[in-house]
Formats: C-alpha cells, structure tokens, sequence
C-alpha cells in the first residue's frame, strides 16, 4: 500500500468525455463526498445540463434501496428530456463495487420500456485495477454506439408527478471527511485519508486554501486489504513522513466511505500508530455519506475528548468555535469580529479551526467564555460547558446590526455594561418586499435577523438545504429556520414565496428568474472553490455596506 499526498490540481478527466456525448444524460451516484467534484467539473464544461447527482444516505446504500429510487428518477429524468436524450450513463462510485450492487434489471427494463439506452460505468481507484479508464470509457462507448443503431425510443408513459432527491441545478454539499479536513488544515498536523486513493481529489477541490499548505495524505488500499481490514505498510509510510516533516504534532486517521462499509478496526490502527511511533494520534470516525457539518462537529468533539484537559481560567479571555471556510470563507472575513474583541481588552484563545495546534487546543480550557459561530461548533461549545464549566453563547456577526450586537454581549458579560443598541438607523415605514435567505443555518438565522433590524425588511425567508440525517437536530435557535431536504423542494418553497431578493451562493441563482433582486453570499460547502474570486461580504459594517448596494 502507499500514500499520496493530496494536491489541488486533481482532476476527473472521464467526465469531460461522457458530458460532451451526444443526447446523453450522465446521473453520478454514491455518497455525496463523491459526487461535488463532478458538478465542478461540469460548470467548468459548461455542460450542467446533462448532469444528474444523486447523493445516496449510508441506509440506502447498504439496503440497496438506492436502486428502487434510482429507477423512479431515472423515469421522471426521461418523462423531462425525452425529446432530447437516447441514453443515459450511471456513474457508480466505490460504494456501489464494493456492494456488487445488481443494475442489470434497471438496464433492461429501461429500454424495455423507453426505448432509452441504460449504460453503466464503474469510475474510482477500484474500477481503475480492474481496467484502465481509457479502455473501460472505450468499451463502453462501442456498445453504446452499437445499441442506439439498434433500438428505436418508445414514447413515454404518462407518470404521475413526484419529487426527487436527484440534484441538477445545485450540486451536493461537501462531505463529512472535507469538514475533518478542513478543521485540521495545517502542515502541523498529519491527515490521512483512509482510501482506495480516490478520496484525495474531492479534498483538494473542497479546501478553498491552498491544500499544498496542509500535511494532506491518501492511501492506496488493494483489495487484499479492502477484504481482511489490515494495511499493511502504514506505519512505515507514516514514520517516513514524520522524517521529513519536524513540525508534525499529531497524526489524524480519518475515515471515508469504504472503510465504513467493510467495518475496518480503525481504532486498533490508530492505537497501534500512537504506541510504536509514540506520537498523538487520533481517529476521525467520518464515513463519506454525511454533510460537513456533520464532519465538522465530529473533528472538534474528537480532539477535544482526545487532548483537552482542566486548566485554570485566564481573565477577559474567550475562544470562538464553530470557524470553517466551509461556511464563513476565509478567516481574513472575520476581522470586524476580531478588532471587536481586540477593542475590549479581551484575548482570543484558540479559533476552533483555525492554524489549531496541540497547545492551543489544550490552552483552550483556560477561557472565560466560548463564543458560537456556526451549528457544527454547538456540540463542542456544550462539551466544554459539561466537562470544563464554560459557558457559551450564539453570536450574530452579519451586518451592523450582528456586530454591535456582539459587542454588547460580551461587554454585558464581561464588563456588566448593558447598552441599548436600538440607536440603529430605522425607517418610518418597513419594507414590505420579500427576500429570501439560502445559507447554512446560523447564518441565514442571522443574516434574517440582521436585515430586520438594519433594514426594516419585514418579509425574510430562511432557509438551509439539509439532507435529512439523524446528526442533525433543530435547536431553539433555528426555531424560524426552513429546512429543506430536496433541489426539488427547494423550487417549490421559490415557487410558492416568490422572493424580490435572494441572497445565497451563485449555484441557487438559476432557481429564480432574472427579475429577482440576487445578492451573492458564497457557501463554499456547496460551489467549493468555483466562485473564489467573487467579492462579498458578511461580517460587520462592510457587510451593512455590501448589502445597501443591492437593497
């Protein structure tokens, strides 16, 4: 077995050649940290339109179940383009080798009754020692071309009207392993991946800094190893790495979707790396199929249960949790909140994750106060409060109104000076135009609250694209949160809201018409690194001006 270090110029070449085939729809399938990199790639093609992601829930996947829906959408996606399409590719990830999942049923049922071509197309480093890619796209292509010369399409049957969780117009969100990742970017700390290898490309894509910058690793599992669960060679691999790399604090060992599905001992890995290497070591329990919240969470609650310990309080001191550019962009977006702090005489800890250390996570127990940012920082804030009686609190940065609200708790707790705030500038009348809100879930909380009070905008709509998952739970703070699970319930509540204003990332912006007012607020745990070069703010008083330009 080896390891590869992950770099940000990987890239999926095969699907370039399967979006370009003529009157052919491609639908990838598997765990959703499989399927981002495709919708990137098919932006950059401009070829969107013949692309289908479906991201699949670990139940489904393991139950087969996955098939009996695929069928239904493949129905629907044919009753949509019927007139334009002849085939359709279904893109199979590890997953679905690893399983031998059965699609020869759906194939000839399909073109039994369609007409449609139904072709499969195994893609990752397990399909990739079975047959190079080249040959497999080769021979597959041939008996496409054969079998459209020899069957005609058969008109549609009407079917009833139902909704899918296929996504088309919005890409999947970033998995759970990109969330670990992000949390321990940094040359200081060893990540690895464990991996057939094919892992490595969705985590350059999803880290929207450079990747080349963090000790970012890969295996290479054989198929020997993917069936008895050992990997061999890992320690040496590791001890090599180490060699070369001084700085290295800890060893993470995360997880993805293949050691998930053959039950790998991961714990008996890491315990094993952590006694013969004698260095902290830690493992990442993520699996692939759940969002980067999820991983996110996951990674913070894992360090600390691993290295935090009591310490004594410091004074005026805080830590702020729940940081990722998964969700706020670059830390540099964060200044107005750091100056704040800064202003009040008070010191910052540890950003959880930012440049995180062995010392500032341990140092972080020493703070007076912990300040929440974003859902995936709540379990950790409540953690601490448990374990090492800190208190948390939710702060609101967005805007004026989220900043000088911040302010105000923290000289409130800190200083026990109460200042009313309700100075902000208000209208004699409200503003009546509905906006609509698409964001992670703090943040279009917030980003509501914010345009009420900085605004008078009256009619606000928040909502988060989530897929239903036991990991997320809805809090009292997301009381007024719309959570939608679907691309396809997502256009219905559009439908029925009829917004003036939408503020979201770029990829909801084709969800509504071109009269709608759009203001960009990039969500890189969906679009990842395709709209880096696009301004915008959130954070303080740049954020009320940013936001008076289109309001």
């Amino acid at each position: 077995m080896n390891i590869e270090r992950c770099f940000k110029n990987e890239k999926n070449k095969m699907l370039k050649t399967l979006l370009n085939i003529p009157e052919n729809i491609v639908i990838s399938i598997g765990p959703t940290g499989c399927l981002n990199v495709l919708y990137n790639e098919a932006i950059k093609e401009n070829k969107l339109a013949n692309l289908y992601t479906f991201p699949i829930s670990e139940i489904d996947m393991v139950s087969a179940n996955h098939i009996e829906k695929l069928e239904k959408y493949i129905v629907k996606i044919i009753s949509e383009n019927f007139e334009k399409i002849k085939s359709i590719i279904i893109y199979l990830t590890c997953a679905d080798l690893i399983l031998a999942s059965d699609f020869s049923f759906l194939m000839e049922k399909i073109k039994k009754d369609y007409g449609i071509i139904l072709k499969i197309l195994e893609r990752g480093p397990i399909a990739k020692r079975k047959i190079t890619p080249e040959k497999r796209l080769e021979k597959l292509l041939v008996e496409l071309e054969y079998e459209l010369k020899n069957t005609l399409k058969i008109r549609d049957k009407k079917i009833s009207d139902f909704k899918i969780e296929i996504q088309h117009i919005v890409p999947p969100i970033t998995s759970d392993y990109s969330g670990a990742c992000s949390v321990l970017y940094g040359e200081n700390i060893l990540k690895i991946l464990i991996s057939p290898n094919g892992c490595k490309t969705p985590v350059a894509y999803d880290e929207i800094r450079n990747i080349d910058h963090s000790l970012q690793y890969c295996t290479s599992l054989n198929e020997l190893e993917i069936v008895t669960g050992e990997i061999k060679g890992l320690k040496e691999n590791i001890k090599e790495i180490i060699s070369q790399n001084q700085k290295i604090e800890f060893i993470a060992i995360i997880s993805t979707v293949v050691p998930q599905i053959i039950g790998m001992d991961l714990e008996s890995i890491v315990e094993n790396i952590e006694e013969t290497l004698d260095i902290p070591c830690v493992s990442i329990n993520t699996n692939s199929f759940e969002n980067y919240y999820s991983g996110i969470s996951l990674t913070l609650n894992s360090l600390a249960n691993k290295f935090m310990l009591e310490n004594k309080k410091i004074k005026n001191t805080v830590n702020i949790i729940g940081y990722s550019p998964l969700t706020f962009g670059k830390i540099e977006k964060l200044e107005e909140l750091f100056s704040l702090i800064k202003s009040l005489d008070l010191n910052i800890l540890t950003v959880f994750s930012d440049n995180l250390s062995l010392e500032k996570i341990k140092n972080s127990t020493s703070a007076e106060l912990n300040l929440v940012l974003s859902y995936e920082g709540l379990a950790l804030a409540k953690y601490m409060e448990k374990e090492f009686s800190i208190p948390y609190v939710i702060i609101n940065v967005v805007s004026k109104y989220g900043i000088e609200n911040t302010e105000n708790i923290l000289k409130n707790y800190f200083y026990k000076i109460d200042n009313s705030f309700e100075k902000l500038e208000k209208k004699d009348k409200l503003d009546d135009r509905k906006v609509m809100i698409i964001a992670s879930p703090f943040m279009a909380i917030n980003i509501a609250a914010s345009l009420r009070k900085d605004f008078s905008l009256a009619n606000i709509l928040a909502l988060s694209l989530i897929k239903e998952s036991r990991k997320f739970k809805k809090i009292e703070y997301l009381e007024f949160l719309n959570i939608v699970n679907t691309e396809d319930d997502l256009k219905e509540k559009i439908k029925e809201y009829k917004p003036d204003i939408l503020i979201s990332d770029p990829v909801y912006k084709n969800l509504v018409n071109e009269k709608v007012t759009f203001i960009p607020l990039l969500h890189y745990g969906y679009s990842t690194r395709l709209y880096l070069e696009l301004d915008y703010e959130y954070c303080g008083k740049k954020a009320y001006e940013y936001f008076k330009k289109f309001i």
